[in-house]
């Protein structure tokens, strides 16, 4: 099932397929931050089925159970994924992949802000989420987040939801109240102040 085919359906079932329930929660995990109970340990594992974020020594306790971990890796700064890893869970065609290490990964957050970026360089192609320019054109999204949202926001006609669209309608509007809000200020003082001389 393609996510274009996955976005005409609506029942519960088939929206598992579309965004498996793992995932859903992916954006909270904080992937590279101190564990609460090991404090010396980093989170670069992720439990699918407790739908954690996991140190190395909750990973310990994880490997009697028969919990499926992904591994996290952190690539330019930014935690993300193997592709490797994840095609076998989900359908990722769509997902813009990054060189790391000599493997193709996905980043797990999003990278843009939301505003388009296209005026400043012409035939980039960006992320339908969040806009961030893309180096692959094929490619839809910049993340795993950003599909994740693209793909929860549908509704079964395909169009984004009603508060999806107030939301990036406010954030388009707040964005260009700062543009107009700034005032041209002269770079030199017509009259410069000096420190009295004693």
């Amino acid at each position: 099932m393609t996510l274009t085919d996955a976005m005409m359906v609506s029942s519960g079932e088939d929206q598992e397929k579309v965004v498996p329930r793992w995932l859903r929660p992916l954006v909270d995990a904080k992937f590279y931050s101190w564990c609460e109970t090991h404090r010396s340990k980093e989170r670069n594992y992720y439990c699918r089925v407790c739908m954690l974020a996991l140190c190395k020594d909750c990973k310990e306790q994880h490997d009697g159970s028969k919990h499926e971990i992904i591994t996290a890796y952190k690539a330019s700064h930014m935690a993300s994924f193997r592709m490797e890893d994840l095609k076998q869970l989900w359908d990722i065609s769509d997902i813009c992949p990054y060189t790391f290490n000599g493997w193709l990964v996905a980043f797990i957050y999003r990278k843009g802000t939301g505003i388009s970026r296209s005026h400043c360089k012409s035939g980039v192609a960006e992320c339908e989420s969040c806009r961030y320019g893309l180096k692959l054109a094929s490619a839809k999204y910049c993340s795993v987040e950003c599909k994740v949202e693209a793909a929860l926001k549908k509704n079964g006609s395909g169009s984004m939801d009603l508060k999806a669209k107030r939301k990036l309608e406010t954030i388009v509007e707040e964005v260009a109240e700062d543009v107009h809000s700034f005032r041209k200020r002269e770079r030199k003082q017509q009259k410069p102040q000096r420190v009295p001389s004693h």
